[in-house]
């Protein structure tokens, strides 16, 4: 479950458009989409927002058309997992902050697996969190400072990629080294 950190130094029109592809490119259907974005408390509610205002312009579709972000969800099963995700989330006391709707789209895109990427404010402890649900869900989830960035990044049972935003080279070595994002 790839974790993205951004920190609250981090130059936030740089990270949010690196958290929007790499959460809802391929639609989520990937072995190292982001699934887990771990942000600094100081600008959670900000980047939240961000995201949100991000989220309503992504365009949905036939992934060969040229400015389609989020395509389709590889079968049916698998938009019913996503529901099944998000419920699971919502039930542990998770917020929808956007999305997670099946979508019927018009023409010869009628009858896809379409949906509308969701971001979810979530705890890092959930078993829902850590299941990798290949969807479109971002679960957003606060930290208190860079030890928890990394506490929370290790904290799941696999994760092929992970990413930091800081300005603080120390802090990016950090997350880099041995000792941090594993």
């Amino acid at each position: 479950n790839n974790a993205l950190a951004i920190m609250d130094d981090a130059d936030l029109d740089l990270a949010l458009p690196a958290v929007l592809f790499g959460s809802v490119g391929t639609a989520g259907q990937r072995c190292t989409t982001t699934r887990r974005l771990l942000v600094h408390e100081k600008i959670a509610d900000e980047v939240e927002r961000r995201l949100v205002r991000a989220y309503g312009g992504i365009r949905i579709g036939d992934p060969c058309a040229d400015g389609t972000l989020c395509g389709p969800l590889v079968t049916p099963e698998a938009v019913a997992e996503m529901q099944s995700a998000l419920a699971k989330a919502k039930a542990l006391g998770g917020t929808v902050l956007y999305g997670g709707e099946k979508l019927t789209l018009p023409g010869n895109l009628a009858g896809g697996n379409f949906v509308r990427p969701a971001i979810v404010r979530a705890q890092n402890e959930w078993p829902i969190v850590q299941e990798e649900t290949f969807a479109p869900i971002l679960y957003v989830i606060r930290v208190k400072d860079l030890d928890d960035a990394i506490a929370k990044n290790n904290g799941g049972p696999q994760g092929l990629s992970s990413a930091i935003f800081t300005r603080d080279v120390r802090s990016a070595e950090r997350w880099i080294a041995a000792t941090g994002s594993d």
